[in-house]
C-alpha cells in the first residue's frame, strides 16, 4: 500500500488526489452562473430632488438683486439725475425777476418769478412809478447766493439808481417749488 492509500484505510483518495480531479473536472465546464435579476417594468426612478440646493441659489439671487435695487434707489434719492444740466438756481431767478422789473419794465414777466403765495400781486404800479421816473434807469448787479436750507434760498442783489447815489442791497427770499422755474421769489427786503 503506497502511503496515499495507508492514510485512509477506506479507500478514499486522498486531499491531493481530490484537488487534482476537482481541476480535471473544471478545466472542461464553465461554472454555473446566477441568472440576471427581474427588470422593473414600470417608469424609471425620478433622480433625487436637489431643492435645498436650487433654494438656496434662488434665495441669494433673489438677495443680490433686492441689495442691487436699494443701491440703485438710493443713488437716485441722495445724488438725484445728474444726466440732466441744472440750469435753475437762486440767482438766475433772481436775476430774470430785476431783468423783468427793472430793464424791461413788463410786470406780467416778473409776476412769472413770484411764488404762488406772492403771484397774484400786481406789479403794474411798481412799473408806472418807475415809468414816471423815465429819465433816470435803474442799475442791478452782484447777484450772489447768500444762504440756503432744503427748499428755501437767500440771495441778495445791488440795486442802485443811475447816476444817484451808491447802490442798495436787497434781500430776496426764494421757495424751491414743483415746476419750471423751481426757485420762486416769496419776500424782497431793502436793506
Amino acid at each position: 500500500m503506497s502511503s496515499d492509500t495507508a492514510a485512509h484505510p477506506s479507500g478514499a483518495p486522498s486531499s491531493k488526489a481530490q484537488s487534482g480531479a476537482a481541476e480535471a473536472t473544471s478545466a472542461g465546464r464553465v461554472p454555473r452562473q446566477e441568472p440576471a435579476p427581474p427588470r422593473p417594468t414600470g417608469p424609471p426612478p425620478s433622480p433625487e430632488p436637489q431643492s435645498g440646493l436650487l433654494w438656496t441659489v434662488v434665495t441669494a439671487v433673489a438677495a443680490v438683486l433686492f441689495c442691487a435695487a436699494l443701491v440703485f434707489g438710493a443713488t437716485r434719492l441722495f445724488i438725484g439725475d445728474a444726466s440732466g444740466d441744472v440750469t435753475d438756481s437762486p440767482e438766475r431767478t433772481v436775476s430774470a425777476f430785476l431783468g423783468a422789473l427793472l430793464d424791461d419794465r413788463d410786470a406780467e414777466a416778473a409776476a412769472a418769478w413770484l411764488c404762488t403765495d406772492k403771484a397774484d400781486r400786481d406789479l403794474g404800479s411798481a412799473v408806472a412809478a418807475m415809468a414816471d421816473a423815465a429819465d433816470r434807469g435803474f442799475e442791478w448787479g452782484e447777484v450772489d447766493e447768500t444762504g440756503r436750507t432744503v427748499g428755501a434760498a437767500t440771495v441778495t442783489a445791488e440795486i442802485g439808481i443811475d447816476g444817484g447815489a451808491s447802490p442798495a442791497t436787497w434781500a430776496f427770499t426764494l421757495v424751491a417749488e414743483e415746476g419750471d422755474p423751481q426757485w420762486l421769489i416769496c419776500g424782497i427786503a431793502a436793506g
